[in-house]
């Protein structure tokens, strides 16, 4: 059989061997296991050196001191050991190496729960449940889990948990000395009377429905006003040569620089009646309008108006002025990340098919900005709901919100039954108003498409 030639140029091939590379998830678990390894060790370390060093005990040392010193020395040196054991494991592919480990996050898990119904250390617990909920993640080779466990868990922790703590305490009730009782099964009506009470009378009136509907009122009218000149100005950024942009950007967030707190005692200061604007009122305005007070009735009523400071702070108008100027930002960042990935040429391509330019906001530039708009809007519109700082200072008593309501049931009253169901009831209005937002906006772009 004739032999082709390029088959007698070519060299001959041989297939190279396919080799296993290391295996990332057992990588990044044997990193976590040396680490947990280097803490036991210390904790060791600390427990055989105690009276020579004199540390400050730790909660877990505070428990084992309560048994034989030998079981401390028992109880790290046996973690230490295992966890190296099984980190050399990872490291080395042998096969025991994630059997030890998935072995050793399911001691931990369970060891951290005995140790904090027996310690009530819930920090040092809540570190070892989230060692080994991720231990064993990344043994289980979950790629999604292993991800998404650190950020899953802090809000599991830190929010989910204590929301479920607070409707709890919602269904009690308070007692004098200010504690919490809860009601029997039997009577699972009682369960609910904090709810029922926010919309019941208070004294002929329904005092907890008018805060709430004071609140939701002065909310609405900050998001409009944000909105109102926060739109304007993101679009005038976003319309600047791309040199400039940052710099009006960088001067929109300046404000962020300073506590928020430390700004709103700057604006009573601006506002009270010894502050800068009545300076200016019954100073030099006063002044100017009692030297013309002869000469016409315009500067006579004027030098009477003039000898009273602006009642300015301490009612329903400063707050406004007060969550504006907090919240405005918050509106324009949003509305100018959208604005500026705007293709402009859509607007001049309207303006060509003979729109005006009422038109070509509503129908071009303003369905474009919907996202940046939707965004802002209800990151204006949340926190101004539960607001209590701005209302505190600067609407004094004279305006009551429903931040302002749950600082007094929690701090001074001491009903918490009713404070966490004032504050499970403001979350679902919340939630309500953030849902039928964005089901509304979804409807509108439904309604454009098919357009």
């Amino acid at each position: 059989m004739a032999v082709s030639t390029e088959s007698r140029l070519s060299p001959p091939t041989t297939a190279a061997p396919l080799t296993r590379g290391r295996d990332a998830f057992h990588q990044a678990a044997a990193v976590l296991l040396l680490t947990q390894a280097a803490l036991w060790a210390f904790l060791l370390f600390r427990w055989a050196t105690f009276s020579r060093f004199n540390w400050t005990p730790y909660p877990a040392e505070l428990v084992l001191a309560e048994w034989s010193p030998l079981v401390a020395y028992a109880l790290y040196g046996l973690l230490l050991v295992w966890a190296l054991a099984a980190a050399v494991g990872l490291l080395r592919g042998a096969v025991p190496g994630p059997r030890l480990g998935l072995a050793y996050a399911a001691v931990t898990l369970v060891g951290a729960l005995v140790y904090y119904v027996i310690g009530r250390d819930f920090i040092g617990a809540v570190l070892v449940v989230a060692a080994g909920g991720l231990l064993l993640c990344l043994l289980t080779r979950h790629a999604a889990w292993s991800l998404a466990f650190p950020s899953a868990f802090w809000l599991l922790v830190f929010f989910l948990a204590p929301l479920a703590i607070v409707f709890v305490v919602s269904l009690g009730e308070r007692t004098r000395l200010g504690t919490v009782t809860y009601p029997s099964l039997a009577n699972l009506g009682a369960w609910f009377d904090d709810y029922v009470r926010v919309f019941s009378r208070v004294g002929g009136d329904f005092i907890y429905l008018r805060i709430f509907a004071r609140s939701a009122w002065l909310a609405l009218l900050n998001t409009a006003l944000c909105l109102l000149f926060g739109f304007p100005l993101a679009y005038w950024i976003a319309r600047q040569p791309a040199n400039r942009r940052n710099t009006w950007i960088f001067l929109v967030m300046i404000p962020f620089w300073t506590n928020f707190l430390v700004r709103t005692y700057a604006w009573m200061l601006i506002l009270r009646d010894s502050g800068l604007i009545n300076n200016v009122w019954t100073g030099s305005i006063h002044d100017l309008a009692v030297a013309l007070s002869g000469s016409s009735g315009l500067f006579n009523w004027l030098a009477d108006a003039t000898a009273r400071p602006l009642p300015l702070l301490y009612n329903f108008g400063a707050v406004l002025v007060g969550l504006f100027y907090g919240y405005l930002p918050f509106m324009v960042l949003p509305l100018y990340s959208t604005l500026e990935k705007t293709n402009w040429t859509l607007l001049e391509a309207a303006a060509d098919l003979g729109a005006n330019g009422l038109r070509r906001f509503t129908r071009v530039l303003l369905p474009l900005s919907l996202p940046g708009l939707i965004a802002g809007s209800i990151i204006v519109f949340i926190p101004s709901l539960g607001a209590y700082v701005t209302p505190d200072l600067m609407g004094g008593a004279k305006v009551s919100l429903l931040g302002n309501l749950l600082q007094q049931q929690f701090m001074t009253v001491r009903d918490w039954p009713f404070g966490s169901a004032l504050s499970f009831i403001m979350m679902a209005v919340m939630l309500a108003a953030t849902l039928v937002y964005f089901r509304a906006s979804a409807e509108a772009e439904r309604r454009e498409e098919k357009r």
